[in-house]
């Protein structure tokens, strides 16, 4: 339990979800590579692939860079969204000004949406990774920004069937 107490700030904290939850074949081996968690906010859409089980084999190489476009977009779109936001807590506003802090605050909203949206709901507490203190609910992963960018991207590959969208 930490609230940084013990030098007078708050803590600004992303957890890793308890389990992973890839369903692809390839084997992607935590033991020598990191977690889940690590590989989305390190490369975010190799991470999508291996989640859906998508090989890199699978799509030509046009079809990797739209997508790449795509999540580019979506990282500046939830950028703005965060930098202009009025409930951001001003331990994240602090943070924000780091370019390296804001990419993976901005991958974290992504993974979050897209474990979200993958994890069946019943038990999806256990799949999904949190961040204290919270982010506004602007870039939560049932806002319309977040689910909807992450829909376009699903479909463009096409494994939307793997996702649970809230009626976009």
């Amino acid at each position: 339990d930490l609230h940084g107490a013990e030098r007078g700030e708050t803590a600004a904290l992303l957890l890793s979800p308890l389990k992973p939850a890839f369903k692809g074949p390839f084997g992607f081996d935590t033991t020598q590579n990191g977690s889940q968690f690590t590989f989305f906010l390190t490369a975010p859409l190799q991470a999508f692939y291996e989640l859906v089980g998508l090989s890199f084999s699978d799509t030509d190489s046009d079809a990797y860079n739209d997508a790449d476009k795509i999540l580019s977009t979506a990282l500046s779109e939830w950028e703005v969204i965060l930098c202009t936001s009025t409930s951001l807590d001003l331990v994240w506003a602090q943070v924000l000004s780091d370019p390296f802090l804001r990419r993976l605050i901005l991958r974290f909203i992504f993974c979050r949406c897209v474990l979200s949206l993958f994890c069946p709901p019943e038990d999806s507490e256990q799949y999904l990774p949190l961040c204290l203190p919270q982010l506004p609910s602007s870039v939560s992963p049932n806002s319309d920004a977040v689910q909807s960018a992450v829909l376009q991207l699903a479909n463009h590959l096409g494994v939307a069937e793997c996702f649970s969208f809230n009626g976009l």
